[in-house]
């Protein structure tokens, strides 16, 4: 088949023409058929009808009559010249031996009576171009003996009524045909045509062009929804493709300055003779500086882990209680060396299920952020409270607080509050958004809110155990 053929037999909107003729011939073709049938059966009744008819007519003639032979001869004269269902019968006694036949059925067998008083049925016979339906009926007569009445009939009319429907039937199925290919064509004409749109604006699309976008239609139908969908979906690949890029660009910059700082504190180093103690005092900040590139490396590490489900948690029975005191006695020296209260306002006894790495560095992200932006003689509040399926943590200080119109960003990759992230306390940004991941992977939700009079308060809602 040449290529050409073969790939116009290919598309959507030929393949669905052709299903859908080949379904509308199906059911054609099955009505026509139980149409035909039904019609078949209506002219088979009427023809009996009329057998009975005139079967009944017979047997009047015979009654009327001095003998049955007398009878016969003048119902024969009736029906004689009839056109249409001409009427041929015969007369048998119980022996099954003939006593009268008109002349229509001299040479032709008829299948005896065996045993039913009425009957009705068609026979196919080389005498005649056409089935001939009989009807035979069982009689008792006062003066006569019990004889059998056979009355048959051509079917010729009920063949060729037949015969000429099929014959009209056969050009409608033709046209009928025709315009359905015709209009399955042109109903297929505009998905084939929005599908091809969309073909070719996803083809335009790209890492460096995706503001392209599909034309939705007007009908709110399944191309409708298709249309919207994929729009969606672009939308997301947009935003992703962007976060990125500008995800790229801040670990850029986090580890430029960092790089930067220990590349000249070597140069430096290196410029002129030193002392020894001057060397280790360079190799000592350098290493904090690698320390800080190293837990950002690491951090991003796991955040990519969490973005991927690839975390792997030990989830145990933990008492966040005792896991919570224990914080508060690691963290209370640094809190007195800023001069900060530091205080749990209230530990109500939980368990959890958790995994206790994840939890230990979810609350010490936090605690360990609230005393880095309290200034001193601050304080810093912790508490525990239990709920009916829940507990709530909750970390209150009184630092410096966080802009109203940047609270909905603080948990995203690489957000820093300017006023909170300056100085030597500047963090990567990355603390928040692990916190975030943790609690989102136990089943929970954090929160945050600035204070009535200053500071913030964080909040972690985790399921009880």
């Amino acid at each position: 088949m040449p290529s050409g053929v073969s790939k116009y037999l290919s598309r959507l909107d030929v393949k669905l023409t052709f299903y859908y003729t080949l379904i509308i011939l199906f059911l054609l073709a099955v009505f026509t058929g139980f149409f035909l049938y039904r019609l078949n059966r209506s002219l088979l009744k009427q023809v009996d009808r009329i057998l009975y008819d005139e079967g009944n007519e017979l047997l009047q003639e015979i009654r009327g009559a001095t003998d049955v032979s007398e009878g016969c001869r003048v119902y024969e004269q009736h029906v004689a010249n009839r056109k249409h269902f001409p009427i041929a019968f015969r007369i048998l006694n119980k022996s099954g031996e003939l006593v009268y036949n008109s002349k229509e059925v001299v040479n032709l067998v008829l299948p005896p009576m065996e045993g039913e008083t009425k009957r009705f049925y068609t026979m196919a016979t080389s005498l005649s171009n056409y089935p001939l339906r009989i009807y035979g009926h069982k009689i008792v007569l006062d003066k006569a003996d019990d004889f059998t009445i056979q009355m048959v009939t051509e079917t010729r009319e009920s063949v060729e009524i037949l015969e000429s429907l099929v014959q009209s039937i056969i050009p409608g199925l033709l046209i009928i045909l025709f315009l359905s290919i015709i209009c399955g064509m042109l109903t297929s004409r505009k998905p084939r045509q929005i599908i091809s749109d969309i073909t070719s604006v996803t083809q335009r699309i790209s890492s460096q062009n995706l503001n392209e976008r599909l034309a939705v239609p007007a009908a709110h139908d399944e191309i409708y929804d298709l249309t919207t969908t994929i729009n969606i979906m672009l939308d997301r690949l947009q935003n992703s493709f962007q976060e990125i890029k500008q995800f790229t660009a801040d670990v850029s910059h986090e580890l430029r300055n960092p790089l930067f700082s220990v590349k000249g504190e070597m140069e430096v180093a290196l410029s002129q003779a030193r002392t020894g103690q001057e060397y280790r005092e360079i190799i000592q900040e350098c290493l904090e500086r690698v320390n800080s590139l190293s837990k950002m490396v690491n951090d991003l590490f796991l955040i990519s882990r969490f973005e991927l489900k690839k975390v792997d948690l030990e989830i145990l029975y933990l008492n966040l209680s005792e896991i919570l005191q224990d914080l508060h006695g690691f963290f209370l020296p640094l809190a007195e060396e800023k001069k900060l209260t530091f205080t749990i306002d209230r530990c109500d006894s939980v368990l959890i299920n958790g995994d206790k790495t994840r939890i230990l560095q979810l609350l010490n992200n936090l605690i360990d952020n609230a005393i880095k932006f309290t200034p001193g003689h601050g304080s810093v509040t912790l508490s525990l409270i239990s709920d009916t399926a829940t507990v709530r943590f909750s970390v209150k200080d009184t630092g410096i607080g966080i802009p109203e119109r940047e609270i909905p960003y603080i948990f995203d990759r690489l957000y820093q509050v300017d006023k909170s992230r300056s100085g030597s306390s500047r963090g990567t940004g990355l603390g928040l958004h692990i916190c975030r991941k943790i609690v989102e992977v136990h089943g929970g939700s954090i929160a945050v809110t600035n204070n009535e009079e200053k500071g913030v308060t964080f909040t972690v809602i985790l399921p009880k155990a």
